[in-house]
């Protein structure tokens, strides 16, 4: 049964909002109840785009009262699941970032993206523990149990957190710490967000200077091949080598590099984050010359900031269908696996 949000209440509830309310059927609802993902389909009985924690508050409060539930979304990456009939909390414009390059610390809003953090930590030679994009929210990843190519040597970013102001089911806000709350801040280290609506977080920053990264791309009749030979070379890297694979069914748009179009690829990925990127190269030198030549190698130096074109995620602007679903590697894997 569909929803039904009275006027006056709804009127009550934009008067105390530094933010705006959208209810179906009016402007800007649709923009701002539409995830990045475009297979999360939502129809929530009203949208709140909160200005700050204040709103978050009395969004939370206003769901409770009503009866309905309460769903949250920054960009809309990985919706867990759909805000139907319910309060709809959009942290978007909530993007406050400020770094402490003393202490080594970055305090964010929830709705800021990795984007506004290197924007600020880069300038002092700081990195927090991005994933494969940085146009992901980053108070989302973390709460997921975000791992990112800086994850070997220096673990998820959810254990670099500090503390977090979180706004309670009952709608309060509380701040959270290993000494305040500290059952609530424990739930918070991956929880996905079932413990209340993170507002800011303030987490560790690390030292990060260049890089050594990218990828070495087959074709994907060579996956076997591949993945005995990805095995053993990764076997006894070193924490500051992060890698993957990964299997790529490449569009034939004009604007990818040619020897990719229309074509199935199989990518080894990596990065290296350790004191002399030459020692990166050196790390890959066995796998390349055993895999013979690739399609495309792009490994190569690289500064933190240029992260994204390890994985090559789809800019925001362009939304697309990601689905999750199990696949048999059994006919693909060695023997020894």
């Amino acid at each position: 049964m569909e929803t039904v949000i009275q006027g006056s209440t709804l009127q009550t509830l934009r008067a105390g909002l530094r933010g705006t309310a959208h209810a179906p059927g009016e402007e800007g609802y649709e923009d701002a109840s539409r995830a990045w993902n475009l297979a999360a389909h939502q129809q929530p009985a009203l949208v709140v785009v909160a200005g700050g924690a204040a709103d978050v508050m009395a969004a939370v409060r206003f769901a409770r009262e009503g009866g309905l539930g309460v769903g949250v979304m920054a960009t809309g990456h990985g919706v867990g699941a759909a805000c139907d009939g319910g309060v709809l909390i959009n942290t978007s414009s909530m993007r406050g970032v400020r770094v402490d390059p003393v202490d080594r610390t970055a305090r964010v809003e929830a709705g800021a993206l990795w984007t506004d953090l290197i924007h600020e930590s880069q300038v002092h030679g700081l990195a927090g523990l991005l994933g494969s994009t940085s146009y992901v929210g980053i108070v989302g990843y973390t709460m997921g149990g975000g791992f990112g190519w800086l994850g070997r040597k220096y673990g998820f970013n959810a254990a670099s957190v500090r503390e977090a102001d979180v706004v309670t089911a009952d709608g309060e806000l509380v701040r959270v710490s290993a000494e305040e709350h500290p059952d609530l801040f424990w739930g918070l280290g991956g929880g996905g967000g079932n413990f209340g609506i993170v507002t800011s977080l303030e987490f560790d920053l690390y030292p990060i200077g260049m890089l050594y990264g990218g990828n070495l791309i087959y074709p994907v009749e060579k996956a076997s091949e591949v993945l005995d030979a990805y095995v053993r070379w990764s076997a006894d890297l070193p924490d500051e080598m992060t890698s993957g694979v990964a299997f790529l069914n490449v569009p034939p748009l004009p604007a990818l590099p040619e020897p990719l179009r229309g074509k199935s690829v199989i990518a080894v990925r990596g990065c290296y984050c350790g004191e002399s990127p030459q020692t990166g190269e050196e790390l890959l030198r066995p796998l390349r010359e055993e895999l013979g030549e690739p399609i495309m190698d792009t490994f190569g130096m690289m500064p933190y900031a240029a992260m994204d074109s390890i994985t090559h995620i789809p800019h925001p602007s362009l939304r697309a269908r990601v689905f999750y679903e199990p696949w048999d590697l059994q006919t693909l894997l060695p023997r020894n696996w």
